[in-house]
């Protein structure tokens, strides 16, 4: 059961001006007003954010104005030294203004009226001796230096927080180099919360997002159990937008594509750590995925194409087909909790019009709130090896199951499951949840999608015209 209305939970982040510490505000900002209301009251009124000094800057107002989250609030930056928000299209801030009262308090106004009180912080690049950090009870670490000072002390101290006796902290990355640090991914909530917590990459929510959905729904359709399904291997290929880190070599990309090595499988087995699944290697490479066009920035969304191979123990007189993953998907898009990590691409898409509907251009999907959204069909590919597997004296079928073109937004998509993430640390840690009763796909949806921006409305007019408006497929009372 939920407890709600318990404490205050003192929130602070320290990456404000970072892709996810703004998409954090953003999303207080277009989730329904009540929703908000009650957020902001269990924060006790306001926020806290922590930030670097900035050079010639003498005052804390200074230095935020110096901040690139305030450029990014105001919407007055640029795409190529990171300024620019992804999302300032949707119109969910309208204003940023100064308190007059409280000194290095910002105040973020929505669109409807309602306000987010900011207060900023000025803190070291460490995150060791601040004594700021014991005026708050969550610190959402977002900018890599809290994974950077674990790594450099002694054994990659697992202690490391302990000098804050009242905090917890929950870092926007994985940290597989510490051991005993739980790592959570919304829907699954395997792993119980402690002082220090760390959650997998936008990757890794998507990637395990349809691993599981297809690996369960074997599972169920079939009647077997756990150990019956077991994944021998795979490769998850992914054309992955760009991301702050990448903001150095910007004039290199010059529009072109620069493979780069990802750690998937074991990211992914340390959030979902069932048989095989570490087996399933990974590539990507990055593309020039921003945009900006009469004064109006975005950025575009990645993209990945899977395939799994995976062993089913025979007897069960069903076959792993195209069809029984197709359900697996559609169930899970069409449940309460499976929805705000599947969403289903309109059956209008197809492989052989996309070219011209542009439906599933990276762009088009920016904003939208599901993990991952793919298209079914013959984008799903099931063959079955002729050959019969023994594995401990029981018989195995094994089928390579192929996913293409799933796409998910690692800004927004990911933010939105971190947030929920956030609710089972606090719940867990503090008995309340940070945001109460929030459920990204009811409280929010798709308020900040591209193609429901004027600049996205004009330019997939015609995937909207053929989709009635609707990218993703309704699929509520759907049963397989």
């Amino acid at each position: 059961m939920v407890v709600t209305g318990a404490r205050t939970i003192r929130f602070g982040i320290r990456g404000i001006g970072g892709e996810i510490g703004d998409t954090v505000i953003r999303a207080y900002m277009a989730m329904k007003r009540g929703r908000f209301e009650a957020a902001k009251a269990t924060m006790g009124g306001s926020l806290t954010a922590f930030i670097r000094e900035k050079k010639n800057c003498e005052s804390l107002n200074e230095n935020i104005r110096a901040d690139r989250s305030y450029a990014k609030l105001r919407g007055s930056g640029t795409l190529t030294d990171n300024t620019a928000s992804s999302y300032d299209y949707a119109g969910v801030v309208s204003e940023v203004q100064f308190d007059e009262i409280n000194r290095g308090r910002l105040l973020v106004v929505g669109a409807d009226g309602r306000q987010l009180p900011i207060d900023y912080k000025v803190i070291p690049e460490s995150n060791r001796g601040v004594p700021e950090f014991n005026e708050i009870d969550l610190l959402l670490e977002a900018t890599g230096v809290g994974v950077k000072d674990l790594k450099k002390t002694p054994e990659q101290d697992p202690n490391f927080y302990d000098e804050y006796p009242g905090l917890t902290v929950l870092f926007s990355c994985p940290v597989k180099t510490v051991k005993g640090i739980p790592h959570l991914l919304a829907g699954l909530s395997l792993a119980t919360p402690g002082k220090m917590n760390a959650t997998g990459s936008c990757t890794t929510h998507a990637g395990v997002d349809v691993i599981r959905t297809i690996r369960e729904g074997i599972i169920s359709k079939m009647g077997l159990t756990e150990e019956d399904v077991i994944i021998d291997g795979g490769l998850l290929d992914t054309t992955h937008s760009l991301t702050p880190g990448d903001n150095n070599n910007l004039e290199l990309y010059d529009g072109s594509y620069l493979p780069q090595t990802t750690g998937f499988g074991s990211a992914a087995a340390t959030v979902y750590p069932v048989p095989g699944i570490g087996k399933i290697k990974a590539a990507t490479g990055r593309y020039y995925s921003f945009h900006e066009k009469d004064g109006v920035h975005a950025n575009g969304v990645s993209i990945y194409s899977l395939s799994m191979v995976v062993s089913v123990k025979k007897g069960s007189g069903v076959e792993v087909t195209q069809q029984l993953i197709n359900e697996a998907l559609k169930a899970a898009a069409a449940d309460p909790e499976g929805r705000k990590h599947i969403g289903i691409l309109s059956d209008k898409f197809v492989l052989d019009n996309n070219k011209k509907t542009a439906m599933m251009s990276g762009l088009s999907l920016c904003g939208m709130s599901p993990t991952v959204i793919l298209p079914l069909g013959n984008n799903v590919e099931v063959v079955k090896t002729e050959a019969t597997l023994v594995r401990g004296g029981f018989e195995f079928d094994q089928y390579t199951v192929t996913i293409k073109n799933a796409g998910y937004d690692n800004r927004w998509g990911f933010t939105v499951d971190l947030m929920q993430e956030t609710n089972l640390v606090t719940q867990a840690r503090f008995g309340v949840e940070l945001i109460p009763g929030f459920h990204h796909q009811d409280d929010i949806g798709d308020r900040l999608a591209f193609v429901n921006s004027a600049p996205g409305q004009d330019m997939f007019a015609r995937a909207l015209e053929l989709t009635g408006g609707n990218l993703l497929m309704n699929l509520a009372g759907y049963s397989s």
